[in-house]
């Protein structure tokens, strides 16, 4: 039943597609650019903030193979009192590649860990995991997709991406990220370190405008990323 399921959706996102390619000229999903407006502070709590920009941690042009961010993107450095740190990614829905591409083609071996559920404020919320290394560097990289405050699946994102595209209407939508820096035998480690980082975040934003981060209680008790 799920495969059948999964097969259906996969159709209809096609023919969605098709009739997006040829049936209208323009239009495509265009964010409200408030990315820039949510308060973020870059100190709370035990944490210590720096804007930053990750040389691997750029969107791949497949086409051009260059990187390159066409819209908005929130980077930056966190540092808690112990020295431990991580980085915090947030871009706009109309302007990612899956983190898992994207951290291939910049030459690291990934592995896929299983689903994480975080509690923020009064709610838990479900994000994918990945573990990524090189020769030199490891991270766990920690994800969630949100849409007017709505956390989302892969599929669904992109469903939602086409349909207001064919309708032209403006959404808030992020992708957010997290990386943190780590070994493969320390990943739970990491995984404690975020959950410290992401309470306290969660914390110390404004409460009404939290829900574009971490969405709404109602939306994040029992959704699936796969």
């Amino acid at each position: 039943m799920k495969k059948n399921k999964k097969e259906l959706i996969t159709i209809a996102l096609l023919l969605l597609a098709i009739i997006y390619c040829f049936g209208f000229s323009k239009p495509k999903y265009v964010g409200q650019g408030i990315l820039f407006h949510l308060e973020i502070p870059l100190e709370f709590g035990k944490w210590q903030g720096s804007d930053t920009k990750q040389e691997w941690n750029k969107e791949w042009d497949i086409e051009n193979q260059k990187y390159s961010f066409v819209h908005q993107i929130f980077d930056r450095e966190y540092v808690n009192r112990e020295g431990k740190n991580l980085f915090m990614l947030i871009l706009d829905a109309g302007n990612f590649h899956n983190p898992k591409i994207c951290s291939k083609s910049s030459g690291f071996r990934v592995r896929e860990l299983n689903d994480f559920k975080f509690h923020v404020l009064n709610h838990m919320f479900l994000t994918h995991c990945l573990y990524i290394e090189n020769d030199v560097e490891g991270f766990l990289i920690i994800y969630w997709i949100c849409i007017d405050k709505n956390i989302v699946d892969w599929t669904e994102q992109k469903i939602k991406q086409l349909w207001f595209s064919l309708i032209n209407k403006k959404r808030t939508g992020f992708m957010i990220r997290l990386d943190v820096p780590t070994k493969e035998d320390k990943i739970e480690d990491a995984l404690k370190l975020a959950e410290d980082f992401i309470a306290d975040l969660g914390r110390a934003m404004p409460s009404d405008q939290a829900g574009y981060i971490f969405g709404n209680e109602m939306f994040c008790s029992d959704i699936s990323l796969k």
